[in-house]
């Protein structure tokens, strides 16, 4: 469970790819190190041409700085394309090998029952609290028409609109590299509190 009294940090795996991007928008001339300067605060500004590692925590409202900045410049507030580069990480984290639990993700067989494909979800899950501090997140069948999936994530004021976009494209991209061709969505239905949806087929949902 997260703790509120920490920093919300998230996990240099996912900000080297954000730092990489905005550095070669600045580089490319897309954005002037003067207005990169005028966007980024001091601990963003810092970390665009500091060498990311990995398996350090890095401040949460940096790193969404940062994706910001990715979206105005690179992405034109168009949320594919922040889909994108979900896509993108997600693939990196698959080949670096470093989660097991994608690693199980990739492997595992179609679930044939809705309770497998929860259990399995919940695991899956499990790679959020390694890349984000403070997220407490909750698996669950619709409550009303138990026809999707629902991952619920609180604790997620921080929890930026291009990150809740960026968040998609990865977890479709699981879904993706184990045959699935469903796709999740998301809302914000408070401020704390992010919801991702799966829709269902109805071989999953019969006789729940």
């Amino acid at each position: 469970m997260a703790n509120p009294s920490r920093q919300h940090s998230v996990k240099g795996t996912l900000v080297l790819g954000a730092v990489v991007t905005v550095r070669r928008l600045r580089d490319r001339g897309r954005i002037s190190p003067e207005q990169l300067a005028a966007r980024l605060g001091a601990a963003a500004l810092a970390l665009i041409d500091e060498k990311i590692d990995i398996g350090r925590w890095y401040p949460l409202d940096a790193f969404c700085e940062i994706l910001d900045t990715d979206w105005d410049v690179g992405g034109h507030r168009d949320p594919d394309y922040m889909r994108e580069e979900g896509t993108r990480a997600a693939d990196r984290l698959f080949e670096s090998g470093i989660y097991q639990q994608l690693q199980f993700a990739e492997r595992s067989e179609r679930a044939q029952a809705a309770d497998k494909l929860i259990r399995r979800t919940k695991l899956i899950t499990t790679i959020t609290g390694s890349l984000f501090n403070f997220l407490m997140a909750d698996v669950r069948l619709n409550p009303d028409q138990r026809n999707s999936l629902e991952i619920l994530y609180s604790n997620a004021t921080g929890f930026s609109e291009a990150l809740r976009y960026t968040t998609e494209g990865f977890m479709n991209q699981i879904n993706k590299r184990q045959g699935s061709s469903k796709r999740w969505s998301s809302n914000r239905l408070r401020p704390d509190l992010v919801v991702f949806t799966l829709p269902l087929p109805r071989r999953l949902t019969e006789g729940s």
